[in-house]
Parts: C-alpha cells; structure tokens; sequence
C-alpha cells in the first residue's frame, strides 16, 4: 500500500488532526487487532525501504508508539527523520517529548522554532507552552500565551476552559470577566452569563467600565430575560457605591432607550433597584448638577417600569423633578406620569415626617441650628390625637378676654407671646419653645420668674404651650392663639409658621358692629389660608336690653351674612367677658363636637406645608448667617484695629513712663552727687582749725586723716542719707501718681473694650507691687551705706609728703611748730578735694546706680499684665477673624454644599405634595 498516498487523502481531515493531536496516527496504518505494535511497525518498514517508498509515515508512526511507551528517545530519533508533510507534527512530537524528560527550556525553544500552517497545530502549541510556562512558573508568558490562544482559537477544545480556570487560580478577575464576557457574547451560552453574573455579584467589576457589558446585555435582552434582570442588579449594586456610580447610571440610561426596554415582560427585580438608585442618589452627597444628568432619565425608565405602589412613588417624583428641571423631560413623559399617579395605589402619610427629621437632623449638622420650633410642630402636627381650636379674631384684648373666661388665669400666662397653646392636663406645666431652646417649667411662676415678668417680650419665633386643669376645654382639645394674625402684622411673621396646627378656628365676632370690614377682611384671609378647615363663630350678646328671641334673630341674621363668605358656618351667642352658665355650656358642647373631627390627610397637608416653610426657613438663615458672618468679620477686623492701635498706646505710655521715673531717678542722684561735691571739700578745708602750735607734727597727719573720716562720716549719715531718702520717697510717690494715671486710662479702654465686645473679656490689672519692692529697697539703701575709710591725708602727693617729712624732722624744735602750724593750715586749706568728693559719691551712690539700672525692667513688669492681656486678646481675635474668613470663603466659594441639599428637600417634599393630593383627590371623590 503507498503509505504517502494515504497520508494525503487524510491530512484535510480535521478527525485525522485530532489522531496527531493524540498521537494516535499509527492507527491509520494498522489493523486494530494487532498487538505487537513494534515488530509490525519494523516489518512494515523493511517493506516499504525495499520497495524504495516514502519512510516518514512509517517512522512518524513508530514514534508515536515510541512515545506511548515512554521510550522518548527513541521517539525523538524516529520523528528526526520525518521528512513529509508531518514534520511540523513531528517537531511538536519531539518537543513534547523533552517535555515529558524535564528538560522544559529546549522543549520550549523546539516548540517556538515550528513553523505550522495547521491552526490546530498552532492551537496545540500554544497550549503546550502554556502548560510549560505554569509548570516554569512564568506566570506573566503563561498569561500572554492563554489569552493569544483564546483570541485566535477561541473554539479549540478547552482553550478557553484552561484560560478561564487559570484566571480564576491567579485571581486575575479582569481577565476573567473579560474572557466570560467575549465568550458570552461570542457563543451566547447561558453558562458563560452565569459565570460572568457570578463575577459581578462577587465584586470583581467594581471599577470595569459600564460600557463594556453593553453588548452582553443587550443580548440577553433579546435571549433570557431573567438572566438579563440578574445581571443588571449584580453591576447595580456593585457600581452603587463605586467611583463609576454615574458613568453605569448613563449607560443603563442609554440601554434603556436603546433597547426600548418596556412592559412587555414583568420584571421582577429592575423597579426596586430604580427605586433603590433613586432614594440614594436623593439623599447621597452628590452635587445638583451630577444629579440633573442622570435622574431625569432614570425616572423615566423608573416610572414605565414600576407597578403596584411604587408607581405612585416613581410618578409623583418624575413630576416634582419635571417642575423644577422641565428641560429633562418632554411633555408626553410628564403627562403619562401625572396619569399613572391618579391610578396609581398611594401610599401612607408618613414621609412627610421622615423627611422633616432628616432635613432637621442635616440642618443640625451643618450647625444651622436645633430647630426646637420645627420639630415641635411637626410632632405637634403627627400626634391625631388632639384638636387644636385657633382662637381668631381682630383684637387680642378681646381674644384674652375670651380665653381668660375659658382657661382662667393661665390665659395669662405669657400675654404677649407670638404664639400661645392650652391644654387641658392634671398638673401645671409651662413650655417654652423657640428654634434654639426648649425650657420646661413646672409653675406659671416659675416661668414668669424666668421670662421677667408678665409683660416681658418674647422673640418672634417663640411658642408658649401651657398645661393646666381646664373644666371647660374637653380632653384632647388644644386652644391656639397667634398674636399676628390680625391688623398690620407682615405676612411672613415667624408667629404664622404655628397657623398650620389648627384643626378648626373660633372667631370672635365684634359685638357692636358683626363681621365689620376688619373682622370680613380677617376671615377671608384665613379661609385663603386655610380653605378646608372648619371656621366656628362666636357672638357677644347685646346690652342686655333684648330679650332671649330678638338674641336669636340678631344671631340668625349675622349666621345668613356670614355664610356668604363660609358656606355651612355656625354661629353661637357667647360673652367674652362674662358668659353665662348656658353660653359656657354651649362652648363646651361645640368644643366636644369639634374634637371628632380629624382629618389625617389635611394633617398631612399640613405637615408638608410647614417643611416648605422650614426650607424657606433655612435659606433665609443661610443668607442671614453669610450677611451675620461678613459683618462679623468687619467688626473683628476694627475690634482687631483698635486693638492693635491700644497696644501701641499702652507701648508708648510705657516708654513715655520709663522715660520720666528713670529721669526723675537719676535727677535725685546727681542732686546728692553735686552736694557731695560742694560739701565735702570744704569740710575738709575747714578741717585746717584742727592744727595747733602743740599739735604732735609727727602724728598730726594720722590724726587729721581720722578725724576727717568721722565728720564725713557723720556728714552723710546726719545729713545726705536723711535728705536722700526724703527725695526717692518723694521719687516714689511722684512715679505712683504716673502708675495711677496709667491704670486709670487702661481701665477706662478695658471697659471701652468690654462694652464693645459685650463681655468681660479685657481685665487691664497693673503690677503695683513693683512700689512696695521700690519702698523697701529704698529703705534698705538709705539706712545703711557703707563708705570705706579714706586715706585724705596719707596719700604720697607731694604736699602730704613735705607735710609728714617736715612735721618728723621738725617736730623735736618747738621754735618752729609755729611756722609749722601754719604751714600745715596752707597746705591743707589750698588742696583740691574733687577726687575725694568724687570717690564718696561713688561708693554712696553705687548701689543706687545698680537700682536705676533694674528700674526700665521694673516698669515693664508693671505693664506686663495688661500688655499680655490686650495681646493675647488680639491674637484670639485674629484666629477667630481667620476662622470666620475661611468660614465665610467656603460659604462664598462653594455654596452648593448649603443649597444642592435644600434644592433636593425642595424636590422630594413637592413629591410627597404630589402623592398627598392625590390622595386628598381620592378620599374627596
């Protein structure tokens, strides 16, 4: 048989490829049946060398039972001599071969050395590399090797099987993804979108861009919906809080336009995650202008894909977004919105309440307050157990008066408050609420005590909620009165936020002029206010000169006139002043009706209606607080300015200060330094009277010498210390009379200071201790100065040594102490005593010397205090100016932080408005 031509006929096969693959080609040469596969395969090639035939089959064949047998090298010597069409087979046979012996490296320069036409044979050494490069460990050329076979030959057996088991055994997520993602797409098997579902849900595609599972959705779109919805809600949550939230937002926008995805299959799982997305993104900390480029389209697919209750939701909250942003929604989207929202089921009435606490807890936050008046309200408006009776009417005297008949002396409670509520309870007790405080009392006094009285005044925004034993309020009835409802009170009065807690209203007519033009003007102003709720009206009786029936007809007449303007209104007869047994009897009963008559959606109305005072509230604060902060921020920077300028003054008071007391100082100084000057030479002139005929001339210089040191002496102690220390306290007084002037003006700039600052911030206290330190030192030196003894007589000038060498040679010779007398007194009358003054003044006056010199930092440390404190205050001042400029900047700079959230409260509250007039629309019809 030619071997060759068989070969052939085979090659094109792609079974006859898998037979190389398996290294099963020798099958094709042989019967099935045999058994000795070496001698055959050796008999078949003695045949065919001698008919000179082709050798390569045969030995290409013979390797492979080579190999089988684990004989490798001689499988290796068989598929060397392979010189057919199989070479690029046998290459790849010997290269495995030295796989299988270990020796990797020459393995893979074999397998790379191939040059193979075949794409199975390629296919086969690229996985054959791959498994050499794991085995290496070479994870980067195993990783490139996998992914070149799954881009060329993704549908070889297992290629894509091994990539997908080796990115998983590496952690290499990515590619994973990418790999079930290409091969989902490429086969649509709904095994490889489950593997990349299970991917997602994992959180391997957190950070992988939206876009790139676009086509994989929309294929499953169009195949397997359930595996689609599943598939959405895996990259939903995933993407949710991840940095690529909003890019995934725009590509689920995107698909859902472009795949036109609609009501034609009930999702099971898509409306809770657009009602999920919604929520969060409404409530997250994202900006107002991130917000306008995908919610508008998201509401729309939320709003055709929603059912049940949450159509409602999804509905009422395109409309209120289409109100604000009209530009993102056309008007066949906006109407299918607002018809789905009559059919739609509504929900309950309590998001207004959560919305508030969040919007109260946020403001808090931001440090805009506590917003003691508005929660109250709120808590106020949620509690349908009590009726709260508005007692209206054009005069408050007259309304006092009312009450006074109805609650006794708690009616005058807080008289003038704004706003003013009566509950009937067992024990007294006094609230009082404003948006910053909430204070309890247990007694009127108490309260009164605290508030100053009766006829103190009361901010705009306070509230006065009195508990008390009230016989004629019936149990879960609350009477309201609100100071400015009548006359020229402005419209937006912080009193009016409280006009929402009215339940009904009792309005008091005028006695002597019914429904005149005020009250008629009154009265159409609340029904505007307030359209659905109840308005009862009182009559004062006449003068007591009609009799019961002309009461009545009065009473009927002024019901006919009223009921033009409040259809279906009551009117009852009642004295504000003195009402009798019957007419209290009569207010009892109505009060009684009234109490049953409680509407929760009109609470809920108005709830929503004192959020979107709240809001207004807030911005209004912010626009205040800016304008507060700013003009803070000039006030600190003059306080600041006249700091700095008082600090230079107290600096030049001080050097001005130090300047005269060292000045007078050292005056009094050279004052007793001339003296001694003046004095002490002619002391020592005069000392010449001691010299006489029978003076002792050899000694006579030792006499004078100490005779002279005791007048000196005495001189000083007697005469210079006394009239010294005379003139440093006289010194002292004049520098404490400086010091007082001083304090003076630093306590008149410290008060100037503290009534600008409004607090006790500057205490400018000076160091007077420094005088009684002066005092005692002063005392200390004048009462004891050491002077040494001088040598005045017993210097070697050349006077003294005639004077001592005369008086020695001479002394014996009385006929000469005369004429020696008298030279003596020549000589001593005509010396220059300057140096010795000099010499005493020095060592009097040293220590003094050495004080002066400590005077200048004395002084500073009586001005120390003062100038610490006003330093210490500009340096506060300038911290707080820097902290309130940064404040104010960030204000400035970035307002949307302040703004976006109170825009979106804006939103989510007109939704809710929408959902409660629907439901008002509902229970109305």
């Amino acid at each position: 048989m030619n071997m060759h031509g068989k070969y052939v006929n085979q090659v094109m096969d792609m079974g006859f490829e898998q037979q190389l693959v398996h290294k099963t080609f020798y099958e094709t040469l042989i019967d099935g049946g045999e058994r000795d596969l070496v001698g055959t395969f050796g008999d078949m090639f003695f045949a065919a060398y001698r008919d000179g035939a082709d050798l390569s089959s045969i030995r290409f064949a013979q390797g492979e039972v080579y190999f089988h047998r684990r004989d490798y090298e001689t499988a290796i010597f068989k598929w060397e001599n392979v010189h057919n069409g199989l070479r690029p087979w046998a290459q790849k046979n010997i290269a495995d071969s030295y796989y299988e012996l270990g020796q990797l490296q020459l393995a893979e320069e074999l397998y790379r050395s191939i040059e193979a036409e075949s794409e199975t044979l390629q296919a086969e050494i690229i996985l054959r590399l791959f498994s050499l490069y794991r085995e290496l460990g070479e994870r980067e050329k195993a990783d490139e090797m996998i992914k070149r076979g799954v881009a060329l030959y993704p549908d070889y057996p297992n290629m894509t099987e091994w990539a997908h088991a080796f990115f998983e055994e590496q952690g290499d997520w990515g590619s994973a993804i990418e790999l079930a993602l290409g091969e989902a797409v490429r086969t649509s098997a709904r095994r490889w979108a489950d593997i990349l579902t299970g991917y997602v849900e994992q959180g391997h595609a957190r950070m992988m861009a939206p876009a790139r599972f676009s086509r994989c959705l929309a294929l499953l779109y169009e195949t397997d919906r359930v595996k689609f919805e599943r598939l959405v809600q895996a990259l939903w949550n995933g993407y949710q809080d991840s940095d690529v939230y909003f890019p995934w937002l725009a590509e689920w926008n995107r698909l859902y336009d472009e795949l036109a995805i609609g009501r034609d299959y009930e999702w099971k799982r898509i409306p809770a995650l657009l009602a999920g997305a919604y929520d969060g993104l409404v409530r997250g900390p994202y900006r107002l202008k991130e917000l306008v480029e995908v919610v508008p389209p998201l509401l729309k697919s939320w709003v055709n894909l929603a059912d049940g209750r949450g159509m409602a939701t999804a509905a009422a909250a395109l409309l209120a977004w289409s109100e604000k942003f009209p530009e993102g929604f056309d008007d066949e989207t906006v109407k299918n919105a607002a018809k789905q929202l009559v059919c739609a089921n509504r929900q309950s009435g309590e998001a207004g309440v959560a919305l508030f606490e969040e919007m109260a807890d946020w403001a808090e936050a931001q440090r805009a307050g506590s917003h003691f008046r508005f929660r109250w309200l709120v808590r106020q408006l949620s509690d349908l157990r009590t009726h709260r009776v508005l007692v209206a009417g054009a005069s408050r005297n007259e309304r006092l008066a009312f009450l006074r008949t109805v609650v006794g002396e708690a009616a005058l409670v807080a008289p003038s408050a704004p706003v003013l509520v009566w509950k009937n309870g067992g024990e007294i007790e006094v609230a009082k609420i404003s948006d910053e405080q909430f204070t309890v009392f247990a007694s009127i006094d108490e309260f009164q005590q605290a508030s100053g009285g009766r006829g103190s005044r009361f901010p705009d925004d306070a509230v006065i909620e009195c508990t008390a034993p009230l016989s004629l309020v019936p149990q879960e009835v609350a009477l309201l009165d609100i100071g400015p409802l009548g006359g020229r009170a402005s419209s937006d009065h912080e009193a009016l936020v409280s006009f929402p807690l009215a339940d009904s209203i009792l309005f008091l007519l005028n006695g002597d002029d019914p429904l005149s033009s005020v009250d008629e003007q009154l009265v159409l102003q609340l029904c505007e206010r307030a359209p659905h709720t109840p308005i009862h009206f009182l009559l004062p009786p006449g003068d007591g000169m009609i009799d019961e029936q002309e009461e009545l007809r009065i009473a009927r007449e002024v019901e006919a006139h009223i009921r033009t303007i409040v259809p279906g209104a009551n009117v009852i007869v009642y004295s504000p002043h003195a009402p009798s047994r019957k007419q209290q009897q009569a207010l009892v009963d109505l009060l009684g009706e009234v109490r049953h008559h409680r509407s929760s959606v009109r609470r809920e109305e108005a709830i929503l209606a004192t959020i979107r005072q709240f809001i207004a509230h807030l911005f209004r604060q912010r626009a205040e607080a800016e304008s507060r902060l700013a003009e803070s921020v000039v006030w600190r920077k003059e306080m600041a300015a006249k700091l700095n300028g008082a600090i230079h003054q107290l600096g030049d008071q001080q050097e001005e200060k130090t300047v005269k007391i060292v000045k007078a100082f050292r005056a009094v100084l050279e004052e007793t330094r001339t003296a001694l000057a003046t004095a002490i030479p002619d002391m020592l002139r005069k000392s010449a009277d001691f010299v006489r005929e029978d003076s002792d001339f050899a000694r006579l210089h030792l006499e004078l010498n100490d005779q002279v040191n005791k007048q000196l002496r005495a001189y000083i102690d007697e005469e210079v210390l006394p009239k010294l220390h005379r003139a440093l306290e006289d010194w002292i007084a004049a520098a404490k009379e400086e010091f007082d002037e001083c304090q003076a003006f630093l306590y008149e700039m410290g008060e100037g200071f503290n009534a600008m600052f409004g607090e006790e911030r500057l205490k400018l206290e000076c160091d007077f201790r420094i005088l009684s330190d002066w005092q005692r030192d002063i005392d200390r030196l004048a009462g004891g100065a050491q002077i040494d003894k001088l040598n005045i007589f017993l210097r070697r000038t050349p006077g003294q040594l005639l004077l001592k060498g005369a008086g020695k040679l001479l002394g014996a010779f009385t006929q000469n102490k005369a004429m020696l007398a008298q030279k003596y007194k020549q000589l001593i009358e005509t010396q220059d005593y300057a140096d010795v003054a000099e010499t005493v003044a020095e060592q009097l006056l040293l220590p003094f010397e050495w004080f002066a010199k400590s005077l200048e930092r004395d002084i500073a440390q009586f001005f120390q205090a003062p100038s610490a404190v006003l330093n210490e205050t500009l340096e506060r001042l300038e911290l707080e100016i820097a902290a309130q400029e940064g404040e104010l900047k960030q204000m400035r700079t970035n307002p949307e932080a302040y703004r976006d959230p109170l825009v979106l409260f804006g939103i989510r509250l007109r939704q809710c408005e929408h959902l409660a007039q629907a439901a008002s629309a509902a229970v109305r019809v």
